[in-house]
Formats: C-alpha cells, structure tokens, sequence
C-alpha cells in the first residue's frame, strides 16, 4: 500500500516539482493547496500519513510555520510533517521540531531529500537535511563559544520587556533614562544574539516566548524566565514603569495646564 501525502506550497512550480519526485517513489499525492487555510481543511477530510509543507505560505490564518505547525498538530496528530523551508530562522526551526516535526529540508535544495524526509516522518523518524544539519551546528557552535556575559544582559531583557509591551524605542528610552540611540543599540544586541533579523522576527520571538516555547540554548534559564515573565501581558507592572508613567503623564498634565489657562481666558 502506498502512502497518502498532501503537499502544500504557494509556489506551483515546488509544488509540482515535489509531486513529481513523490510519484516517482511510488507515493501517492492525494493533495495540493496553496495556501494555509485550505490544507487545515484538507487534512481533516483527507486519508492522508503526511504532509510536506512550506510553513511560511502568506495566504490562510496560518502565516507563520510556528502556528500552523500546531494547528497541524492539534488536528491530525497521527500525522508526519516534512517542512521545507528557508534557513534564514533557526530559532524558530528548532521550535517546529519541539512541536513534532518530523523532518525539516532547505527549500532550495529539498527535492533531492524529499524521498527519504517523506518514509522517516511516515515511520515515526526524524530526518535533517545536510544543509540543515549544518545550520543548526553553525548555532550551536556560536552558542558554545559564547561566555555568560555574552548571553542576554539584564538591560537587554528589560528592553526586550518594554518593546513587547508594544512601547516605542523612544518610550522605551525615556522609562530607562537613557537616549534612543543606546536603547535600540541594545535592541540590536539582543536580536542579534537570539538569531534574529528583523522587527518582525522580534515580534514573532516574543508570542513564541509567551507560548513557553523558548529554545532554552539561546538563553540562560534565569534570562529565559525573566523574558518569559516580562511578556506576559498579564503581569504586574514593576514599581520603577509605574512611577515613571505616572511622572511622565504628571508633567504632560503640568505642561497643559498653561495652555488650557489661556483658552480658558480668551473665551
């Protein structure tokens, strides 16, 4: 009996290229959708044993591989998932492989290991291409080389803290007394550290963060529960944000005050 794989790309020609190789393996392509919203629906209706996909697809509710990952995972745990994907997050490939990934392939070259990523998440196996094998080792390498001041500093998690509170690097600088220009500097620091590239990596890291799933190799466990806490939207708001909130809306009522005078003697 051949095995059901539904295959899931925004982009035909991968996705046709895919199907393809399967075929010639001898597996059976019961499936192909382009979008994230269609292959949730696709794989509770479908006899299917794996699903190769692309976890970034734009399209659907799903447009991170971290959610749709789960979402899978909730639906059809009976399921492999073989992930092909870009390797320009590490993070959060490692956080697809703690939710139950079963093999993860460089997008650019994943034709070649798409046979054999296919039988090891049909068999309950974990396969990695060379390509990503070789990603994670560079980060975990650069992790090893890295003494324990080099991890986050403590100013780093509280800027860290205040930027997933949705405030502004300026905000930010003024709660912590310090200019714009050091704080995103520590911004910087602090993604660069985590592997990550950009605001919206950042953005992405920290709901990672909320959900518990932080990879505890890019912090240390007393800076993974401090950033664990400070995301929590829930929380208490420390002393020192408070009283700076309430001085900083004291002296724009104090500022306003002249004005409101002077409208008040005109009318």
């Amino acid at each position: 009996m051949t095995i059901p794989v539904v295959i899931a790309d925004d982009q035909p020609v991968v996705a046709a290229g895919v199907e393809t190789v399967l075929k010639k393996h001898s597996y059976r392509v019961v499936a192909c959708v382009n979008d994230t919203d269609t292959l949730v629906d696709t794989l509770a209706d479908v006899d299917v044993e794996v699903v190769v996909a692309d976890p970034n697809m734009p399209v659907g509710r799903h447009p991170d591989g971290v959610s749709l990952v789960r979402r899978i995972r909730t639906i059809r745990p009976d399921v492999g998932i073989v992930v092909m994907s870009r390797l320009d997050n590490v993070a959060n490939l490692r956080l697809m492989l703690d939710l139950g990934v079963a093999a993860l392939l460089d997008k650019r070259t994943a034709l070649r290991g798409i046979p054999a990523a296919v039988h090891a998440a049909s068999i309950g196996r974990r396969f990695l291409s060379p390509a990503v094998r070789r990603a994670f080792r560079e980060v975990d390498e650069a992790n090893a080389r890295r003494d324990a001041h080099e991890r986050l500093t403590q100013r780093e998690i509280a800027v860290l803290r205040a930027y997933a509170r949705g405030l502004s690097l300026a905000e930010v600088a003024r709660l912590m007394t310090r200019s714009i220009k050091t704080i995103s500097r520590q911004k910087r620091s602090a993604m660069l550290k985590l592997g990550l590239r950009n605001d919206a990596q950042l953005y992405q890291y920290l709901v990672n963060v909320r959900s518990g799933l932080v990879e505890s190799f890019l912090l240390g466990e007393e800076d993974e529960a401090v950033l664990a806490a400070a995301c929590d939207p829930w929380a208490d708001e420390d002393e020192a944000y408070v009283e700076t909130r309430q001085q900083t809306a004291a002296v724009q009522e104090d500022a306003a005050v002249p004005g409101d005078a002077a409208a008040n003697d005109e009318a």
